[in-house]
């Protein structure tokens, strides 16, 4: 009985051997394999954040491409906006007269053909005015428009009145310009009532003024 009993022990003994040998290996495996697998985790959480930082930086990238867009698109409209006033130019036509009394009136003709004269100083929606209109004489008359358009425009005058005065006056004048001034030909009116053409003044495509 006794020796059936120190197998027994014996037998528990070695089970037990067994189980703490069992656990000393699990235990060294995991002593030896926790730094690996902590060194995964936080490679991994790493590269999670990279990705995120990645992400963050191409979002960016976005944002300021469509900024630089934005900006170039209003660069450009302000060049085409520049380059169509460059084609454009302010013109101003004055013609004078010396005789005493007598009434010349000037007619500007634009590209459209509309005629501004002292019956029609100024058109509704059309830039160019007749500012200036002096009925007896010594005189002066001046049309003028802020943003011509290309095209020729003819300029006339016409004795309207003498007042009494036979003398045939001589129309002087200048037409003023964004480069600068250029003198009118002189034109002596003889007959009343009849329109002179004193000059064409043609405006380029790029803005530019000559008179024939």
């Amino acid at each position: 009985m006794r020796r059936r009993n120190r197998d027994i022990n014996i037998f528990n003994l070695s089970m037990l051997d067994v189980i703490s040998g069992a656990m000393g290996a699990f235990l060294i495996i995991m002593v030896i394999l926790l730094p690996y697998y902590k060194k995964e985790s936080i490679d991994y959480q790493q590269e999670l954040k990279q990705a995120r930082a990645a992400q963050d930086t191409a979002r960016q990238a976005v944002q300021t491409a469509q900024a630089a867009q934005a900006e170039a698109d209003q660069s450009r409209q302000r060049a085409d906006a520049a380059a169509q006033q460059l084609a454009k130019t302010f013109l101003l036509v004055h013609i004078q007269w010396d005789t005493q009394y007598q009434d010349v009136d000037l007619h500007v003709v634009d590209p459209g053909g509309t005629e501004f004269w002292y019956e029609n100083k100024t058109y509704p929606g059309q830039p160019g005015e007749l500012s200036v209109d002096s009925q007896y004489g010594p005189g002066n008359e001046v049309w003028r428009n802020p943003s011509a358009a290309a095209g020729d425009y003819r300029v006339y005058a016409t004795l309207y009145n003498l007042h009494g005065v036979n003398d045939t006056p001589v129309v002087t004048g200048s037409v003023i310009h964004r480069d600068g001034a250029t003198a009118l030909p002189a034109t002596r009116l003889s007959v009343k009532q009849e329109k002179y053409l004193v000059a064409t003044v043609s405006v380029g495509a790029q803005g530019q003024v000559t008179i024939r």
